[in-house]
C-alpha cells in the first residue's frame, strides 16, 4: 500500500484546487519558507482526523484552516482534502484495491468526513487506521519538532511510539476506552447504589403497607361478595315483605271500613233492639197489671161462685146430683179454656216455627252465598295456579335459553361454552342492562352486534377464530377490549341536543353496564341519539346535517346520511328482550304468588264463615224440631179435650132436664164469669209469657249483638293495632330498602338487579351476617390503609429490582472489563517487549550505521512495569562517552532520532513516511548518511521529504515544488527527476 494522490482545495495556502500525485520511492516537497509546503504535512494529519488546531498551526478553531483570502482574493467557505491510497495488498482492512480518505470542514464549524464518498464518522477513520502505522499520530509522520519531542521528550512520553510500532496502541486506546467504561461504570454503581439505598428505605415500609392492603383489599372483596349478596337477598326478602304487607294494609283497610260499616248496622240494630226491648217492658208491665186485675177478678169470681156455690148446696133436694152437674159444668168450662189456652200456644208456636224457617232459610241462603263465592276463589286459584305453572315453565324455558344461548348462532354459542378458549367475556347484549322504555331503542339501534364478542384482547380473538374455522362454525365478530375504542359526541353538539325537544339522551347513558366495558359500549351507543318521536328525530337529524345515527323510541331508525328504516312493529326475540322478558316473568310470578296466598287467605275465611253458618243451621233445626214437637203435643191435648169437652157437651146435653131444676142460671152466671175471668188471665198469661219469651229472645239478640258488636269493635281494634304496626313495619321496611339500595350504589355502584344477577348468597344468612361484622372488624382493625401502596411497591419494587439486576450486571461488567484489561495488558506487555527488544537491537546497528561508529541503547526505566515503563535513549557518537543525550549537539540529537526512526522502520515498515524538515540541523555528511539510509528502506516504504536542503534533494526520485507567485496562495509545480537522469 502506498499514498498515491493528495487532493487539497481551499486548505490553508492552497486555495486552488492542488492535486499532488505520488509515487512509490522518495518524493520530495520543496520550496522556500513560507511558501506552504508545510501545509501538505498539515492537510495529511488533518484528513487522518488531528483535532488539535494548534497542532496544525491555528490560532481559534477549526475553520482556521479554511483559506482566509488573500489582497486579491476573496476567502473560501470551505476547506477539504482528500487523500487517495492504493489498496491492492489490503494492507487496509477494506475491499477495495484503492481507499479515499476525505475531511470537509464549512465556516459555520461543521465537519464532514467520507470513505470512498460514503459519508463516515471521525471514529470510523480512527478505527480505519489504528496500528495501521499511519495515523494520525503514528511515526511514520515526523516534523522537525517532533525529532526534538523524541529525544528530548520524558522517558514516559515516549514509549508512545514504540507502543505504536508494537502495534499495542489499539489495545491502549481499548484498554483507555475500557476504564472509561469501568469508571462510567464505577459512577452508575455509585449511583445505582445511591438510589437502590434510597429505594431500600422506602421498600421495607410500603411492603408492609402493600401487605395491608392485600388483606385490605381481600377482606373488602370477601367483603363485597357476601355483603352484595347478602344486601340483594335482603332487599328482595324485605321488598317481599314490603308489597305482602303493603297489600296486607289495602285488605286491612277494607276489612276496616267493612267492620266499621257492619259495627255501624251492628249499632243501630242494638239501638232498635234496646227501643224494642224498652216497648216491651212496658207491655209487660201493663199486661202485669192486667194481670194482677184479672187475676184479682179470677179470685173475686172463684169467691163468688165458690159462695154461691155452697149456698146453693144448701137448696137442692139432691146435693149429690147438684155437686155432679157442677162438676161437669166446671170441667166443661175449664176445658174451653184449656183449649183456648192450648190454641194460643199453638199460634204462638207456628209464629215462632216460622221466624225459626225463616232464619233457616236465611241460613241456607247465607251458606248458599258463601259457597258461591268460595267456588268462584277455587275457581281463580285454579285460573291462577295453571298461570303461574305457565309462567314458572317460561321462566325456566327462559333461563334455559339464556344460560345455553339458545337464542345465539351457532359460532357465537359455540365459543361462549368453549372452556378451553381463553379470554372470553360475553355477548355485547348480556353485559347491559336496559330499563323497559329504552329496550326497543337499544335493541334497534345495536342490531346484530348485540351479538358481537367481547374478548380480552387480539391474541384471544385469533384464538377463537382459529377454533372456529377448525370446526367449520361459522363467522363471529370479536371485540378485543385492549383495542376497541369509544366513540363520543362532542360537548357543543351535545349541548345543542339537550335544549331541544324530543331529545332522550345518548343510547350509551341510557344502559347500565360493568366500567370495564365502557370502551365496548361507548363505540357502538356513544354516538347514537335516542329521540322520542320519528317527528323529532326527522328534526333533530336535518339540524345535524344527518351526521348522527338515531332512534325512536319505538324503534324507527335514521341512519348517517339520511336514511330511515322504521314500519310496523313485531315482537324480534333476541338476548336483551329474552333478558328482559325473564326479568318481567319473574315479577309476575311474584305478583302470582302473592295472588295466590291472598286467593288461599280467603278460602280459609270461607271455610270458617261455612263452618260457622252450618252451627247455626244446626241449632236453628234443632229448635225447629223442638217446636215442631211442642207443637204436635198441643194439637194431641186440644184434640184430646175437644173429645172431652164434646163428650161433656153430651152428658150435660143428657142430663139437659136435670140441670135445669137443680143448676140455676145465676151458678152459671157465676161460673161462667169465673171461667171468664180465669181464661182472660191464662190469655194475658200466655201473652205475658209470650211477651217476656220475646223480650228473653230480644234480650238474648241483644246480648249477641253486643257481643258481637264488641265482638267486631276488639276486632277492628285488633285490626287497626295490626294496621298500625304493619305501616309501621312497611315505613322501617321502606327506609331500610332506600338504606340498601343507597348502600348498594353509593358503596359498590351497583343497582339491585345487578346485584340480585351476579350475586349469590352461597351460606346461611345467619353465618354470612356473623362474617360480614367479623371482616368489617377485621378491616377496622387494619387502620389506615395506604391502596396505592400495591402500586407504588410494584413500581418501586420492581425499580429496586431492576437496580439490584443493574447492580449485579455493572459488578459483572466490571469484573469483564477488568478481565478485559488484564487480557489487553497482558498482550500489550507481551507485544511491547518483544517489540521493543528488535527495536533496542535494530537501533543499535542504526546507530552505529549512520553514526559509523559509537556506541546506542535503549532502556527500560522501569522493566518490572512494561505497562508504563519510560524508555531511555542512551547515545554515544565516535569519540565521546556520555551519560545522558541532553549533553549531545542538535545535529547529533537529531540524528539520534533519526536513527530511532529509522530502526522503527527496520522493525515495522509501514506503507508511506512523511518527514518534515528533519534533517534540517544536519551537515552535508549526515545528510548524505541520511540520504543513503533511506533509500535503503524506499523498497518497503514509500517517504515524502518536506526539505528545503539541496543534497536531500539529490535523493528524491520525485519532486514537488511549492511556490507563493500570488500573495497568500501556494502553487504547485512537479518535476521528475528520474527522467531528468535517464
Amino acid at each position: 500500500m502506498y499514498l498515491k494522490k493528495i487532493i487539497a482545495n481551499g486548505f490553508k495556502s492552497f486555495a486552488d484546487k492542488t492535486v499532488i500525485d505520488l509515487s512509490k520511492g522518495i518524493t520530495g516537497v520543496v520550496g522556500p519558507n513560507g511558501s506552504g509546503k508545510s501545509n501538505v504535512v498539515d492537510a495529511v494529519r488533518w484528513v487522518l482526523g488531528e483535532q488539535s488546531v494548534k497542532s496544525l498551526r491555528g490560532d481559534g478553531n477549526m475553520t482556521d484552516v479554511i483559506f482566509s483570502g488573500s489582497k486579491s482574493r476573496n476567502p473560501m467557505n470551505m476547506a477539504s482534502v482528500t487523500l487517495i491510497f492504493d489498496n491492492s495488498d489490503k494492507y487496509l482492512n477494506l475491499d477495495y484495491t484503492e481507499v479515499s480518505i476525505r475531511r470537509r470542514v464549512y465556516k459555520d464549524g461543521t465537519n464532514e468526513y467520507s470513505i470512498n464518498d460514503e459519508k463516515c464518522r471521525l471514529k470510523d477513520i480512527t478505527d480505519l487506521f489504528l496500528d495501521s502505522g499511519i495515523a494520525k499520530e503514528s511515526f511514520n509522520i515526523i516534523s522537525q519538532g517532533k525529532v526534538e519531542e523524541i529525544i528530548s521528550s520524558k522517558p514516559e512520553n515516549r514509549r508512545v511510539v514504540f507502543e505504536e510500532a508494537a502495534s499495542v496502541l489499539k489495545y491502549r486506546r481499548r484498554k483507555e476506552e475500557a476504564l472509561r467504561k469501568l469508571e462510567r461504570t464505577h459512577d452508575n454503581l455509585d449511583r445505582v447504589n445511591d438510589i437502590r439505598k434510597e429505594l431500600e428505605s422506602q421498600v421495607e415500609p410500603l411492603r408492609i403497607q402493600r401487605e395491608k392492603a392485600l388483606i385490605y383489599k381481600e377482606k373488602t372483596d370477601s367483603l363485597k361478595n357476601i355483603e352484595i349478596a347478602l344486601m340483594a337477598t335482603d332487599i328482595q326478602n324485605i321488598n317481599f315483605k314490603y308489597q305482602t304487607s303493603k297489600q296486607k294494609i289495602e285488605e286491612l283497610n277494607q276489612e276496616i271500613l267493612s267492620l266499621s260499616t257492619s259495627s255501624s248496622t251492628g249499632e243501630a240494630k242494638i239501638e232498635t233492639l234496646k227501643k224494642e226491648i224498652a216497648s216491651l217492658d212496658e207491655e209487660i208491665s201493663d199486661i202485669t197489671r192486667k194481670l194482677m186485675e184479672q187475676t184479682k177478678q179470677v179470685e173475686q169470681a172463684s169467691s163468688k161462685k165458690a159462695i154461691l156455690l155452697e149456698r146453693q148446696k144448701y137448696e137442692v133436694s139432691d146435693t149429690k146430683i147438684h155437686e155432679n152437674i157442677v162438676s161437669l159444668k166446671e170441667e166443661q168450662m175449664k176445658l174451653k179454656v184449656d183449649i183456648s189456652t192450648l190454641k194460643e200456644d199453638i199460634k204462638s208456636l207456628h209464629e215462632s216455627l216460622e221466624n225459626i224457617i225463616k232464619e233457616e232459610e236465611k241460613e241456607e241462603e247465607e251458606k248458599k252465598k258463601v259457597n258461591r263465592t268460595k267456588q268462584e276463589l277455587n275457581q281463580t286459584l285454579n285460573n291462577i295456579m295453571r298461570e303461574n305453572y305457565q309462567i314458572k315453565n317460561k321462566i325456566a324455558s327462559l333461563r334455559e335459553s339464556i344460560e345455553n344461548n339458545s337464542l345465539l348462532p351457532m359460532g357465537v354459542k359455540a365459543i361462549l361454552n368453549n372452556p378451553k378458549l381463553t379470554g372470553i367475556h360475553n355477548i355485547i347484549g348480556h353485559i347491559l342492562e336496559i330499563e323497559e322504555e329504552y329496550v326497543t331503542a337499544i335493541t334497534t339501534s345495536l342490531g346484530l352486534s348485540s351479538n358481537f364478542v367481547i374478548v380480552e384482547n387480539e391474541s384471544s380473538a385469533s384464538n377463537a377464530i382459529e377454533y372456529l374455522k377448525n370446526n367449520k362454525l361459522g363467522r363471529v365478530t370479536f371485540f378485543p377490549l385492549n383495542i376497541i375504542k369509544g366513540k363520543y359526541i362532542d360537548e357543543k353538539t351535545l349541548s345543542t341536543l339537550r335544549n331541544l325537544e324530543g331529545f332522550v339522551g345518548v343510547a350509551s347513558s341510557l344502559v347500565k353496564f360493568d366500567k370495564k366495558y365502557t370502551q365496548i359500549v361507548e363505540n357502538q351507543l356513544g354516538n347514537v341519539l335516542v329521540v322520542d318521536t320519528l317527528e323529532h328525530a326527522n328534526k333533530i337529524s336535518k339540524l345535524l346535517e344527518h351526521k348522527f345515527k338515531i332512534v325512536t323510541l319505538d324503534g324507527e331508525l335514521l341512519h348517517i346520511g339520511g336514511s330511515l328504516t322504521g314500519g310496523s312493529t313485531y315482537k324480534v326475540k333476541n338476548v336483551i328482550s329474552e333478558k328482559y322478558e325473564l326479568e318481567e316473568s319473574i315479577k309476575q310470578l311474584e305478583y302470582s304468588n302473592l295472588k295466590i296466598s291472598d286467593i288461599e287467605n280467603n278460602m280459609n275465611e270461607c271455610d270458617y264463615t261455612l263452618k260457622s253458618i252450618e252451627d247455626k243451621i244446626y241449632l236453628v233445626s234443632k229448635r225447629k224440631i223442638e217446636k215442631s214437637e211442642i207443637l204436635v203435643q198441643k194439637d194431641n191435648q186440644i184434640k184430646e179435650k175437644e173429645a172431652r169437652l164434646n163428650q161433656l157437651e153430651i152428658d150435660i146435653n143428657g142430663n139437659a132436664s136435670i140441670l135445669n131444676k137443680s143448676f140455676t142460671q145465676e151458678e152459671e152466671k157465676a161460673m161462667r164469669e169465673y171461667y171468664d175471668a180465669l181464661e182472660q188471665k191464662n190469655l194475658t198469661e200466655k201473652k205475658l209469657e209470650s211477651l217476656k219469651l220475646t223480650r228473653n229472645e230480644k234480650n238474648s239478640l241483644l246480648e249477641e249483638k253486643e257481643f258481637e258488636s264488641k265482638k267486631e269493635n276488639s276486632l277492628v281494634s285488633s285490626k287497626n293495632k295490626e294496621l298500625k304496626a304493619l305501616e309501621i313495619d312497611v315505613n322501617r321496611m321502606d327506609v331500610k330498602l332506600d338504606t340498601l339500595l343507597n348502600h348498594l350504589n353509593e358503596t359498590y355502584s351497583m343497582t339491585y338487579e345487578y346485584a340480585k344477577d351476579n350475586y349469590q348468597l352461597e351460606m346461611e344468612e345467619t353465618s354470612a351476617r356473623e362474617l360480614v361484622s367479623k371482616l368489617k372488624n377485621d378491616i377496622k382493625d387494619l387502620g389506615t390503609i395506604n391502596l396505592l401502596a400495591i402500586e407504588e411497591y410494584e413500581k418501586v419494587n420492581e425499580r429496586y429490582s431492576f437496580l439490584k439486576e443493574q447492580e449485579e450486571d455493572l459488578l459483572k461488567a466490571e469484573d469483564t472489563l477488568l478481565e478485559i484489561i488484564k487480557e489487553m495488558d497482558a498482550v500489550m506487555e507481551k507485544e511491547f517487549k518483544s517489540t521493543f527488544e528488535v527495536i533496542r537491537e535494530n537501533f543499535k546497528i542504526t546507530f552505529k550505521e549512520l553514526f559509523h561508529g559509537g556506541q546506542a541503547d535503549l532502556k527500560l526505566t522501569d522493566p518490572t512495569n512494561l505497562l508504563e515503563t519510560g524508555i531511555e535513549i542512551v547515545a554515544s557518537p565516535p569519540g565521546k562517552t556520555l551519560k545522558s543525550i541532553s549533553f549531545l549537539s542538535g545535529g547529533e540529537k537529531t540524528f539520534t532520532a533519526i536513527s530511532l526512526l529509522f530502526a522503527i522502520l527496520k522493525s515495522r515498515p509501514v506503507p508511506y513516511c512523511i518527514l518534515d524538515e528533519v534533517e534540517a540541523a544536519l551537515d552535508e555528511v549526515n545528510v548524505d548518511s541520511f540520504g543513503e539510509y533511506l533509500k535503503t528502506l524506499k523498497e518497503k516504504t514509500q517517504f515524502i521529504l518536506i526539505t528545503h536542503k539541496k543534497k536531500t534533494m539529490e535523493y528524491a526520485d520525485y519532486l514537488y515544488g511549492i511556490t507563493m507567485q500570488e500573495s497568500g496562495v501556494s502553487k504547485l509545480v512537479s518535476v521528475k527527476l528520474g527522467e531528468i537522469k535517464e
